[in-house]
């Protein structure tokens, strides 16, 4: 429902500049609620587009790209917020739980996890 209103909204207002952070909102929400392939290349595409050093967006994204099966992006994305030293130590030790998890094959995305998320 939200990509089909962010798609009316610039149908009727082709002008209209939705800001990066409303296209995060979209990316990492779908996500959590497990829409990834439909919001990855349509809402983090774009936060990334506007704002690619933004860490928190590139976060977003890795979890999209992790949920949709493209592990090595995933893991560049999760890395660049663990090197991020504006977050707090606890939130990149989960983003490395995540990588180490990644590399060996294993999806960290659980429900729980997922529930976790969407609370964060």
């Amino acid at each position: 429902e939200a990509i089909t209103l962010f798609k009316e909204a610039q149908k009727l207002d082709p002008n209209l500049e939705i800001e990066a952070q409303s296209w995060n909102s979209l990316c990492r929400f779908g996500s959590i609620n497990r829409h990834a392939e439909k919001v990855l290349s349509f809402g983090c595409k774009q936060a990334v587009e506007l704002t690619p050093d933004n860490t928190n967006y590139l976060d977003s994204r890795g979890l999209a790209r992790a949920l949709t099966g493209n592990t090595p992006g995933a893991i560049t994305d999760f890395q660049a917020f663990v090197n991020d030293p504006q977050f707090d130590e606890e939130y990149r030790n989960k983003r490395k739980q995540w990588i180490k998890a990644l590399e060996k094959g294993e999806n960290p995305f659980t429900d729980e996890v997922l529930e976790e998320l969407r609370n964060e």
